[in-house]
């Protein structure tokens, strides 16, 4: 799936490279309401790589990731914690929906000018 955004936007590159699905979920300084957005879920299929464009011109971002094998991508240093769904959502950080009630760490991760890679092993 692709977010198209303005012109400016970062543009994260996710390749997977396991044997497993992988969903995303982002958390990005949003750059028409200069508020921080929390974002998911884009996919992933085994083997595959996607252009995911998030309306950001911040290259620092947060990311977390669960895999159908059951693993997860999370927590670690600067890690925030947001609350997600299990189906797609968008909202402004700090403001889930009341129904939302699993939380997990997003990782703190930073593109450079615009880009950023995520490759998962």
């Amino acid at each position: 799936m692709i977010l198209n955004g303005s012109a400016s936007a970062l543009d994260v590159k996710v390749e997977n490279l396991t044997q497993a699905k992988v969903v995303l979920a982002f958390s990005y300084l949003d750059e028409v309401d200069n508020e921080w957005v929390v974002d998911g879920w884009y996919n992933v299929d085994s083997k595959q790589t996607a252009e995911i464009k998030l309306p950001s011109n911040n290259d620092i971002y947060y990311l977390y990731a669960e895999f159908s094998n059951g693993k997860k991508l999370e927590g670690g240093k600067g890690s925030i914690s947001v609350k997600v769904d299990n189906q797609a959502f968008l909202y402004k950080q700090g403001k889930a929906p009341k129904n939302f009630t699993k939380k997990v760490n997003f990782v703190r991760a930073r593109g450079n000018e615009g880009n950023a890679l995520v490759r998962i092993k």
